[in-house]
């Protein structure tokens, strides 16, 4: 079923009724400069959010009790409708260019957004919802909400254009959202915790875009240290194999991974790939672990590799690398974006927005221990193979030809 504008449907009445549903995210075409960000705001019969907690994004990825979940890469969010808190009667899903006002940026730069709405438990379809943008000059969109009418949940598709982005859209739902000034400015030593009864600290929109090669941004320690280190490398899905390689290569299935090398404070280094299934371990030496190998091309989360915080006084620094195992390079294709993510720290993310279309691997970004901070620092630098790689950041390993089972 398409809907259109203004048009609902029960998901209650549904025959099974979905104890949960997903809402899906996509655009075309789906290359494009803009950097699109999805949230999901509970609100009360007021249209407020309750409390910042309500408000689900790219720094907070779960409400409270699971009734919303969204995925790593934003396109996607389960709503349980049992898991709603009580007072909650509407889920608005939205859409926000990320720096679209200073850059000049709007949604009329696509010619469609597309929500599909699934039962979460079978993926069976239940609507979708095309919208058409080409004339669009708001850089926010909200999508469609859910929400309970007599004791039902319902879909309505809402396709309306929002000025302003991210902040104004949380601002306008009523969510505490901190002052640009204050959120770029050097956070202060680290303190007691106030009392419960202290007011919440507003909610920080902070994501910075690692813009310039070469460029660097340090994450200050604060109290105990870091959580663990959430690394994703995504990148266009679709076709035979991943993204625009399944095109390219006529449904050849391509395989894109992510790895590190790293170095201890011990001098000990290593490589963290699914190359030799060398996938790590997050709670002994490297503290380094590669969440799996996706070689079929069907995960739309791409792949992730985590580093335990905890024990990041253990670690010297890491380099964090992507190569394509098999197929044609076409790095230009992937519009690839990396995001580095850890709980109390601004999302970074750095985009492969140069390309080397001879070059098999690619080196994204460089981790430093820098007095217990972890200093960032944006690479994407191309190479032909792992020693090239290894030569230019002196590791010091030795290579040796390898496979993957």
């Amino acid at each position: 079923m398409d809907l259109q504008p203004g048009q609902n449907f029960s998901i209650t009445q549904h025959r099974p009724a979905p104890a949960a549903v997903t809402i899906t995210l996509s655009w075309e075409p789906v290359s494009t400069p803009l950097i699109l960000d999805s949230s999901a705001f509970a609100l009360n019969a007021q249209s407020k959010v309750r409390s910042d907690a309500d408000f689900v994004f790219y720094n907070q990825l779960t409400l409270p009790g699971a009734g919303i979940q969204r995925t790593e890469d934003g396109r996607t969010f389960t709503v349980t409708f049992a898991k709603l808190p009580p007072g909650i009667e509407r889920v608005v899903i939205a859409l926000t260019i990320d720096q679209g006002q200073q850059r000049g940026q709007s949604f009329g730069q696509l010619s469609l957004v597309r929500a599909d709405i699934r039962d979460a438990s079978n993926q069976t379809s239940l609507a979708v919802f095309p919208l058409t943008t080409k004339m669009m000059p708001e850089t926010a969109l909200i999508v469609g909400e859910f929400y309970l009418r007599n004791d039902e949940w319902k879909f309505r598709a809402i396709g309306q254009g929002f000025v302003g982005g991210l902040e104004p859209l949380a601002r306008q739902y009523g969510v505490d959202v901190a002052d640009d000034a204050e959120a770029t400015q050097t956070p202060p030593p680290a303190a007691a915790p106030p009392p419960s009864s202290a007011p919440a600290k507003p909610i920080r929109l902070e994501k910075i875009t690692l813009e310039k090669k070469g460029s660097s941004i340090s994450l200050e320690k604060k109290g105990q240290g870091f959580e663990d280190l959430v690394i994703n490398l995504n990148w266009h899905q679709g076709g035979g194999g991943k993204g625009f390689f399944g095109r390219l290569t006529g449904g050849r299935k391509i395989d894109l991974d992510l790895g590190c090398l790293f170095k201890l404070r011990d001098g000990r280094a290593g490589a963290v790939q699914a190359l030799g299934n060398s996938f790590g371990n997050l709670q002994h030496p490297p503290y380094i672990q590669l969440m799996g190998d996706d070689r079929s091309g069907a995960s739309a989360l791409g792949e992730f590799l985590h580093i335990n915080g905890r024990q990041w006084e253990q670690l010297d620094r890491v380099v964090i690398f992507t190569l394509i195992y098999e197929g044609v390079p076409n790095w230009a294709e992937t519009d690839a974006v990396v995001t580095i993510q850890t709980p109390g720290q601004p999302t970074l993310e750095i985009r492969l927005d140069s390309h080397r279309n001879d070059q098999r691997m690619c080196a994204l970004a460089m981790l430093e221990n820098e007095k217990g901070n972890i200093k960032v620092t944006k690479l994407v630098e191309y190479f032909l193979d792992h020693r090239f790689m290894d030569e230019a950041y002196g590791f010091g390993l030795r290579w040796v030809a390898g496979s993957k089972n």
